[in-house]
């Protein structure tokens, strides 16, 4: 990998370039390199919800109620869900396991929708059951 004025050339084939293109996006996205790796497990992926639909007003409405007093909601779907979830510039992004991912992107939806927070937090606990 080398870097050129604000952009990466990734070089390889197959299934770890398709990797390292993940994990250099993600970072871009906003995780750290540590949860990034998280997808050179092959059962890992990321998903990147835009929210550039919205007006910039509903887009901080939105992050502030994904992240939560003190980091809160973040850290309850990461929790439930066992996905890692960023909310960076006009995206949310999630890293996990097929089954983690919708467990994270129904709780993500729910907010977005302007679902109340207890409703989320009671998905979220059904849906670890």
């Amino acid at each position: 990998m080398s870097f050129q004025e604000n952009s990466v050339i990734i070089e390889g084939e197959g299934i770890d370039l398709f990797q390292a293109k993940n994990i250099v996006k993600a970072i871009g996205r906003g995780f750290s390199p540590e949860r990034a790796f998280r997808l050179l497990n092959e059962e890992e992926s990321l998903e990147i919800i835009e929210l550039s639909r919205f007006s910039d007003k509903k887009i901080k409405v939105i992050k502030s109620r994904l992240i939560g007093t003190k980091g809160k909601t973040r850290r309850a779907i990461e929790e439930f869900s066992g996905c890692s979830v960023s909310v960076y510039g006009k995206t949310v992004c999630i890293i996990g396991k097929y089954d983690q991912m919708n467990i994270a992107r129904e709780a993500i939806k729910m907010i977005i929708r302007g679902a109340k927070h207890s409703k989320v937090y009671n998905f979220l606990q059904q849906a670890k059951l």
